[in-house]
């Protein structure tokens, strides 16, 4: 019997707790729909923000544009007095590092790196320095297995 009783005290309870949130509930949509009384359809659908929205996208065009233009300036101007310094710089160097390479050239040809000579007995080998003609009737990767059968 105390089984039954605390059930339908909780059952009276819930009733009770759920007509206290409906009332609540209905209170918070009537507010919410009267703080909508005296305003347009577009304020209330968000339309005047998308303008806000606009006005933003083109100031920050025109921030972007100009941070580009004032970023971009030192180095257009810096560059043309810089070259002209540098010029006279850059052909010694120039020149020094052709000796280099020349010297350096002369060491590896003794070392790894293969001759003309070489190059050209290797190309011969591998006939790279042949044309070959195919059929045009006839499709080479039909026989794919035996592509690489001739190769010695």
């Amino acid at each position: 019997m105390d089984k039954l009783n605390d059930d339908s005290r909780q059952a009276t309870s819930r009733v009770k707790r759920l007509s206290a949130d409906a009332v609540a509930t209905t209170v918070e949509l009537r507010e919410f729909v009267r703080s909508f009384k005296g305003r347009s359809p577009q304020e209330v659908m968000g339309i005047v923000s998308s303008s806000a929205l606009t006005q933003a996208m083109i100031g920050s065009t025109i921030a972007t544009a100009v941070l580009l233009v004032v970023l971009t300036l030192p180095f257009a101007f810096g560059k043309s007095a810089k070259s002209k310094s540098a010029k006279p710089a850059a052909a010694v160097t120039e020149a020094e590092s052709a000796k280099a390479d020349a010297a350096s050239s002369k060491t590896a040809n003794s070392s790894d790196t293969p001759s003309e000579e070489d190059i050209k007995k290797a190309s011969k080998a591998m006939g790279l320095d042949e044309t070959k003609t195919a059929d045009p009737k006839k499709n080479p990767l039909d026989s794919f297995d035996n592509l690489l059968d001739k190769v010695k």
